[in-house]
């Protein structure tokens, strides 16, 4: 049912804050029905630490991602031998077919990479894989909110070519120039993982959390070995910074009830933006009020969905 008269209740300042926090409470359900596709691809480590470093990285970024989607039928991981240039351009092609433009892409490359002055390449097994080969099969993606993050050395080289509408571009160095090993990959790893990177504790950890935490992870290795900082990680694109890309607790698979609340919630998502879409031609109490009501509606149907997953 739709609350009604709650400007009589509070006034516009109020109101504005209790709807900030309202947006913080219902922040992890957000595109509940999106689907979120995975890729983590491990490339050549050359020596047999960085092998063993590189993979073991990618395994744990897979099991974020396992505990955050609930299955693996959306998770792509390549290492190995499976991690080559036809089996990675195989797979962007596949991901490209059966994902939507509502669903939302995860793409992690770990390894070393390199810059000749002209050209990027990501080390693969076997012929590696330059930087407009891969923008190529990721614009063809349709995702209309994608992460791509690159750990590699040199990985800056990308940060003007790889760009797109709706992507934020994740890369451990700024530059080409930097081409050192990088330590960026162990610490977005563990920001998967890490209750110290879900700064508001909502049990997500979004895109922005997980880049700040791994960006000064990586400063303070640097500073308290009395070293001079090689990668200056970097981020550019702020479509996909609030989104969830891993959920600190199992994910509770989809059932019946929590069907139809997810339908609620998806009918409620969009009247907002049906309102905010409206709100020039709105005075500015008739939208806060018709703003918030909706809010709280959100709010509701999330403490029942928390309910039924036992989420206290």
């Amino acid at each position: 049912m739709r609350r009604v008269g709650i400007k009589t209740l509070l006034g516009a300042p109020m109101r504005a804050a209790l709807i900030c926090f309202v947006f913080s409470v219902i922040g992890v359900v957000t595109n509940a029905h999106a689907e979120l596709h995975y890729l983590i691809v491990a490339g050549l480590g050359g020596e047999q630490r960085y092998q063993e470093r590189f993979e073991a990285q990618a395994e744990s970024m897979a099991q974020a991602a396992l505990r955050s989607n609930g299955d693996d039928s959306n998770i792509s991981l390549l290492i190995g031998h499976k991690a080559s240039r036809e089996s990675l351009i195989a797979e962007l092609q596949r991901i490209s077919e059966v994902i939507t433009a509502k669903d939302q892409l995860a793409v992690f490359f770990i390894g070393h990479g390199t810059h000749d002055g002209e050209q990027y390449k990501f080390n693969l097994p076997g012929p590696d894989i330059d930087g407009e080969t891969l923008a190529s099969l990721l614009e063809n993606i349709p995702a209309t909110q994608q992460v791509v993050v690159n750990t590699t050395s040199a990985s800056g080289a990308v940060l003007e070519s790889w760009a797109s509408e709706g992507r934020t571009l994740i890369t451990a160095t700024k530059s080409p120039g930097e081409r050192n090993a990088t330590r960026f990959g162990a610490y977005w790893a563990a920001a998967l993982s890490s209750d110290e990177a879900d700064i508001n504790k909502n049990g997500a950890v979004t895109v922005r959390e997980a880049f700040d935490f791994a960006a000064t992870k990586v400063a303070e290795s640097y500073e308290s070995e009395g070293l001079l900082a090689t990668e200056h990680p970097a981020i550019v694109g702020e479509n996909s910074f609030a989104l969830n890309l891993a959920l600190l607790q199992e994910r509770v698979l989809m059932t019946a009830e929590l069907e139809i609340l997810m339908d609620e919630l998806d009918e409620l998502e969009r009247d907002v933006e049906t309102l905010r879409q409206n709100r020039g031609g709105m005075d500015n109490d008739v939208y806060l009020d018709a703003l918030q009501s909706l809010l709280l509606e959100l709010a509701l149907v999330q403490r029942e969905i928390d309910d039924v997953r036992g989420i206290e």
